[in-house]
């Protein structure tokens, strides 16, 4: 009977223990898939676009709408952030440009002392003005009479040089001169060319040439002690045509006058004496054609000579302008560092498209003053023109000068000057009653 009970207490106890492991189990199992699912949503639930992308990458699963959402307006906000620089950065700019522009404004304004420079009978000053229509700065000089008062008003000509020239050659000298007889007058290197700006260089563009005119007179009209109704051209060889032209629009100009002018456009075209054929111009315009798809290619900028660069490149059939030419450009007699003797050959259609004397007719009741040498081949570009020009006009023939002797033999230039000095004291003052 012990033995009995004693079993059955030790089964009782068994049967305790089992169940109170059973539910220790079952207690202890819920625990541990509750923590691994918060870890498995750690893993899932990333920190920032890095994250994203890094998960992305190990588990390629779609965004939820959420987190496109989210991804979208990250990106909303790094675009604007960008744009925000960027006008920041185009704000500096302009103003950076603006008081580079203003700088070059009070520059220009430092011209009105013309007190440098004393010469016998004119001073002269270097200056700076912007061509408006391209902002480019222009190189200049301005001479004044040795008597000068800035307190005055005086009647102002703009002198233009010829295509391969520098302010300071033959177009510095008229201007020279032309203020020893009273006149303010302006020399300046072309857009492209001299000490003037402008990219690439050596441009010879007869519309960009036409619009430096117009700058000069600009500029002119800015001076204290100008007159702004009797403003003046004086053009020499190729600047000639292009102050021609100029004045026929340019209604400021009251008087135009010319020295040996030249056609460039129809000499371009047609060649000196209208030498070339039909077939000739096509070949150069393809030729020009050509060199600019190169250009834009990548290819290097081909120049061309606007003389020789040395006499033995004279051809023995030259024309005389062509040999005194070289003589002038590229001896002591008026070389000068910055005239280079080159074009951008790729210009060359531009040339080619100009006619200078297109409407001679519409100058009038304006002056006009052709003056050339009794012995230059170009003489014929000033008669034609003269010959359309209605009056007042005038054609004055200097006996055995050449074409290129008007630039600066004395023998020539004297009379040259004294004809010119009648001609703007005449017509830069009796002009109130025109009717145009």
């Amino acid at each position: 009977m012990k033995k009995l009970l004693t079993a059955l207490l030790a089964a009782s106890l068994f049967v305790s223990l089992a169940q109170f492991g059973a539910e220790a189990k079952q207690k202890t199992k819920p625990k541990a898939k509750a923590k691994q699912q918060q870890i498995e949503l750690k893993v899932e639930k990333p920190q920032n676009i890095k994250d994203l992308e890094q998960t992305t990458k190990a588990e390629p699963k779609k965004l939820t709408e959420e987190k496109q959402q989210e991804q979208l307006h990250l990106q909303e906000a790094e675009l604007k952030a960008q744009e925000a620089a960027s006008a920041k950065s185009n704000k500096d700019k302009k103003a950076s440009k603006n008081k580079k522009e203003t700088k070059q404004n009070k520059e220009i304004k430092k011209s009105d002392k013309v007190s440098i420079n004393t010469e016998p009978g004119y001073m002269k000053e270097k200056v700076f003005y912007i061509k408006q229509c391209d902002n480019i700065k222009i190189a200049a000089d301005i001479y004044v009479p040795k008597e000068f008062d800035k307190t005055k008003e005086y009647p102002a000509i703009v002198v233009v040089h010829p295509s391969g020239g520098v302010k300071e050659q033959t177009a510095g000298l008229y201007a020279q001169k032309l203020a020893e007889k009273g006149f303010v007058t302006l020399a300046y290197d072309a857009a492209y060319q001299g000490e003037s700006e402008g990219e690439p260089r050596y441009v010879e563009d007869p519309a960009s040439r036409v619009e430096d005119v117009r700058s000069a007179v600009d500029y002119l009209t800015t001076l204290p002690f100008v007159d702004k109704d009797n403003i003046g051209v004086l053009g020499i060889c190729s600047g000639g045509g292009y102050a021609f032209n100029a004045a026929e629009t340019e209604m400021r100009i009251k008087a135009v006058a010319t020295v040996s002018a030249f056609d460039l456009g129809r000499a371009r075209r047609q060649g000196l004496g209208d030498s070339l054929t039909e077939e000739q111009q096509k070949q150069k315009l393809k030729s020009v054609a050509d060199q600019r798809t190169n250009e834009v290619n990548g290819k290097a900028y081909k120049y061309a000579e606007y003389v020789p660069d040395s006499k033995r490149e004279i051809p023995a059939n030259a024309s005389a302008i062509y040999k005194e030419g070289y003589e002038y450009y590229k001896t002591s007699r008026g070389a000068h560092p910055r005239a280079v003797n080159k074009y951008l050959y790729s210009s060359l259609d531009k040339q080619m498209a100009f006619t200078a004397f297109d409407k001679p007719e519409s100058i009038s009741p304006r002056a006009v003053l052709f003056i050339v040498g009794g012995n230059a081949e170009t003489a014929y570009f000033s008669k034609e023109a003269y010959d359309k020009a209605k009056d007042p006009k005038e054609y004055f023939v200097i006996p055995n000068a050449s074409h290129v002797a008007l630039y600066d033999k004395t023998q020539y230039v004297a009379p040259a000057v004294e004809k010119l000095s009648e001609f703007y004291s005449k017509y830069l003052s009796n002009h109130k009653e025109w009717v145009y």
